[in-house]
């Protein structure tokens, strides 16, 4: 819990600083990423699916479940596993920097403005610190979410990671990794705000 979560008069006033130390920080990415990483590659089948649906709309016209078998039958049932590396790698990486710099920039926040103005601007340390890590993170997982969509959109793409990113790097240059840094951020911000605004309010 960060000292703008904390309870009390006294815990406003007397916030025990030293607890927040660089293994805090570390165990908060750690799980951030971790979590970020296993939800978004579990449902890996699912982008796959949504993707092609808005890649070619007129092909793919039977919803998820029909489109889903339409693809496994003309490409195998490996192809809802598209893209699945450079998923896992980017929500880690995304949730890492995501969940560790809310987290850090919480605490230097409130320690900077103190106790007490903390507590009373706490939601727009909120805000603040969660649009501030958000957009850390994406410059983060752009690269690889590049790599997911174009793994999906076109079976013959380079498998794996590096392949892909070797692949965008010599044919579009660096800029062809974030090419979706915009719309990114633009989707990505905003829900990462309203989600630790509420979280913090409902912690209280």
């Amino acid at each position: 819990m960060s000292p703008t979560q904390q309870h009390g008069e006294d815990a406003v006033h007397h916030p025990n600083w030293s607890k927040y130390n660089f293994m805090y920080y570390v165990k908060g990415a750690a799980a951030g990423g971790i979590c970020c990483s296993v939800t978004h590659a579990a449902l890996c089948p699912v982008d796959v699916v949504k993707t092609r649906i808005q890649l070619d709309p007129a092909k793919y016209s039977k919803g998820l479940i029909g489109s889903g078998r339409q693809i496994v039958a003309a490409e195998g049932v490996g192809a809802l596993a598209s893209g699945l590396g450079a998923t896992a790698a980017g929500y880690f990486v995304q949730g890492w920097f995501k969940f560790g710099g809310v987290e850090f920039f919480k605490v230097n926040f409130a320690k900077q403005l103190g106790e007490r103005r903390a507590w009373d601007n706490r939601t727009g340390i909120y805000l603040a610190s969660s649009a501030m890590a958000e957009f850390i993170a994406d410059l983060f997982l752009c690269p690889l979410e590049a790599i997911r969509i174009k793994s999906v959109a076109d079976p013959a793409f380079p498998k794996g990671v590096a392949g892909g990113i070797s692949h965008v790097v010599s044919t579009q240059g660096v800029a062809g990794l974030y090419a979706g840094l915009g719309p990114i951020l633009f989707k990505q911000v905003p829900y990462t705000m309203a989600k630790f605004a509420v979280q913090g309010k409902a912690a209280e």
